[in-house]
């Protein structure tokens, strides 16, 4: 699996609740439209959070992490040259304009490594005894 995650900022004035809305039931849709080849189309919306061990930001510098998921990195460009076409970069561009502040956009191609909890707590209890 190919994977990149694109970190956003809400467009200035927009309320958070305004953004999530319109980006679930307007832009998510129409972008999910125009890249057939995509695999997983995943927003994970960001609120600060705070604890006696990490201080909460008033407002963090994104507001979404979006996760695009392909089989391949093939995959993934042609996926991003649907949105390069004329009609389809016209007709996304405008919803952006109403949505994002485009200055803030972020590419990232992820690379995953997960560590195997169930083999640690299994290790773990063994310790134990």
């Amino acid at each position: 699996m190919f994977k990149v995650m694109i970190l956003i900022k809400r467009k200035p004035g927009m309320s958070k609740q305004d953004f999530i809305a319109y980006y679930e039931q307007q832009h998510a849709p129409l972008g999910s439209s125009k890249v057939p080849n995509m695999k997983r189309y995943v927003r994970h919306f960001l609120h600060p959070y705070g604890n006696d061990v990490y201080a909460a930001d008033a407002e963090p510098p994104y507001d979404v992490a979006t996760e695009l998921w392909f089989d391949d990195e093939d995959d993934f460009k042609r996926g991003m040259a649907y949105l390069t076409e004329p009609e389809t970069a016209r007709i996304i561009g405008e919803d952006e304009e109403k949505l994002f502040d485009k200055s803030s956009i972020r590419f990232l191609v992820l690379e995953d490594h997960e560590t195997d909890m169930t083999a640690l707590n299994a290790a773990e209890r063994a310790r134990r005894g």
